[in-house]
């Protein structure tokens, strides 16, 4: 089934998961991880995956622009962005990462593939139609390959702090450091609002044991 809007949804405590590790002797931190992950609901992952992701990559991109200037950030984006999105999808059992609207490319490792490019496809008419990409959202439970259990994607707008990499008129070190770590970018000349892509998470499927003679 595929929604404009996830319904809204009740958390699940996992006190419960945790206590119960800690009386067995389970104390170690991959054991209480996987406690909460089998507590939350996948549509929960999801929205807990997304917020983290997110918020930590834009207070880490802040950051290090006021550390280390627009080259800087460009640096960042390139390296330490991807290990950002590895490490957020291991600790709430997701994958996740973020794709560029067609033609707009600067990391060819953020590629769409064949389903997130039909539902980018979607965004970008429901934008041109007058909507708002960040209000762009799109969960599926059906249809799915065997090896997961639910999609999530939502747009991504163009805020003004993108603007220094992706505006119509990067300053010269910015330029200089594109041109460096993205030599085939196309993903500049945005405005603030602007569609930009969309961050997807997909949640794996749990293995089930066949039952026994």
């Amino acid at each position: 089934m595929n929604r404009s809007f996830p319904r809204p949804i009740v958390r699940r405590s996992v006190v419960p998961a945790v206590i119960a590790l800690l009386l067995v002797g389970a104390t170690s931190a991959q054991s209480l991880v996987e406690a909460s992950l089998v507590e939350a609901s996948p549509l929960d992952r999801v929205q807990s995956a997304a917020r983290a992701f997110s918020t930590t990559l834009k207070a880490t991109l802040s950051s290090r622009i006021a550390e280390d200037g627009l080259a800087g950030a460009v640096g960042f984006c390139h390296t330490e962005a991807p290990k950002i999105a590895e490490r957020i999808g291991a600790e709430h059992g997701v994958r996740i990462g973020r794709v560029p609207v067609a033609g707009r490319q600067r990391n060819p490792a953020n590629a769409a593939a064949d389903w997130q490019a039909v539902v980018l496809a979607g965004f970008q008419r429901n934008v041109a139609a007058g909507a708002k990409p960040g209000e762009q959202i799109h969960v599926q439970v059906i249809d799915l390959p065997g090896d997961v259990s639910l999609r999530m994607m939502r747009g991504i707008a163009v805020e003004p702090l993108c603007l220094a990499c992706h505006g119509r008129s990067p300053p010269s070190d910015a330029l200089q450091a594109i041109a460096r770590y993205y030599p085939a970018d196309t993903a500049t000349g945005f405005d603030a609002g602007d569609l930009r892509g969309a961050l997807w998470v997909e949640v794996p499927a749990i293995a089930t044991k066949e039952p026994g003679p």
